[in-house]
């Protein structure tokens, strides 16, 4: 079985689509191996461990922006990193190394094409980011999420794809996820979560405004919210105080259960968390992360504003009173208790054809 690598590092955003095209090639035959961050529990050494594919460790980091020991240390450590890049290459002899974005491809992207094997990175954000812009220029192909992604790139050798979605978030009955989550069926839930890192200004408003809404609705509302690791404790012991049904939690491979259960999404703008809630089809609100490169979060989110479902607040109009505002007005949309969404067509199909079609 011929092995393809896929190199993924960061946050959830630019690992979930690895794992989505992972599952394609493993169904057309190849055998997925991710590269990822030699770091103890990163978010993406802890998703590629917990989807059960093979990955090898790599530690290679962004250059830093200010002085420091770290960006001294930097060409060492890039030196270092093609060096371990081209051990791994040799190892796992891949048919082709596709890259899902951030720094940790810029290594093996490089060993690779110097070795001849074909080169693939995927660009998931709609404005892309430095590696991407760098590594584009010598890789074989270039897929991107947005359309209006393409023109930073290369047209004769740039494919709009869209971005992968991992398949087991959806066909999950709303009956059911809400059994698991243990919150009650036909009434109004709100979804909040920031990221795989978590977000402490999301957490507080929100939290805030589940305290209003419960208040008033008691019985008629909950929420789930993911609150990121480090947020965990503070939050959680703010809703246990209220005597209502709610999911609280850290994080969440299962993510599928809680879009399920879901009728409003509050929530940021990374690409991969877009291009799930326009299949959702849900109400959301997407407040995107205001440091983002190049703000490139409320680009995403833009893209897909148009849709009457999508609401776009950039965190620094973020109001309590204008969230309470659209959640009430949504409240008496009728609830379907029977929801089931699934998808005929996911995007990571087209990636793969464009995968197969380098190879071959």
């Amino acid at each position: 079985m011929d092995n393809i690598l896929i190199i993924a590092s960061g946050t959830g955003g630019h690992v979930y689509p690895g794992i989505a095209l992972a599952y394609e090639l493993k169904d057309s035959g190849y055998n997925p191996v991710f590269v990822v961050n030699d770091v103890a529990n990163s978010v993406s050494l802890n998703i590629v461990r917990n989807s059960g594919y093979d990955y090898k460790l790599l530690n290679f980091y962004a250059p830093p922006r200010k002085i420091s020991i770290k960006l001294f240390l930097c060409p060492f450590n890039f030196i270092k990193s093609i060096f371990k890049a081209n051990a791994i290459i040799n190892k796992i002899n891949p048919k082709a190394v596709i890259g899902m974005g951030a720094y940790l491809s810029v290594p093996v992207l490089i060993v690779a094409k110097f070795k001849k094997i074909p080169t693939m990175i995927h660009e998931q954000n709609s404005i892309p980011g430095i590696a991407n812009k760098l590594l584009s220029k010598f890789v074989d192909k270039i897929a991107v999420s947005f359309k209006n992604s393409l023109k930073y790139f290369c047209p004769l050798k740039t494919v709009y794809t869209s971005n992968p979605v991992r398949k087991d978030i959806f066909d999950i009955p709303r009956k059911e996820a809400c059994k698991k989550l243990n919150i009650s069926n036909g009434v109004f839930t709100v979804f909040i979560f920031g990221g795989s890192l978590g977000a402490v200004k999301l957490n507080n408003i929100v939290f805030n405004i589940a305290k209003q809404l419960y208040d008033k609705y008691q019985d008629k509302i909950q929420f789930i919210h993911i609150t990121g690791i480090k947020y965990f404790e503070e939050i959680k012991n703010k809703y246990d105080v209220l005597p209502y049904k709610k999911y609280i939690v850290p994080y969440m491979h299962d993510i599928g259960n809680a879009y399920a259960c879901s009728d409003l999404v509050i929530c940021r703008a990374g690409a991969g968390t877009v291009k799930e809630v326009e299949m959702y089809g849900i109400k959301a609100i997407f407040i995107p992360f205001p440091f983002a490169t190049d703000n490139h979060q409320y680009f995403n989110a833009k893209n897909i504003e148009k849709n009457d479902f999508i609401d776009v607040i950039e965190e620094k109009n973020l109001k309590e009173e204008q969230l309470i505002e659209i959640i009430e007005k949504n409240m008496n949309n009728q609830i379907d208790e029977d929801r089931l969404i699934s998808p005929r067509i996911f995007p990571q199909k087209q990636l793969l054809n464009e995968v197969l079609k380098l190879i071959k």
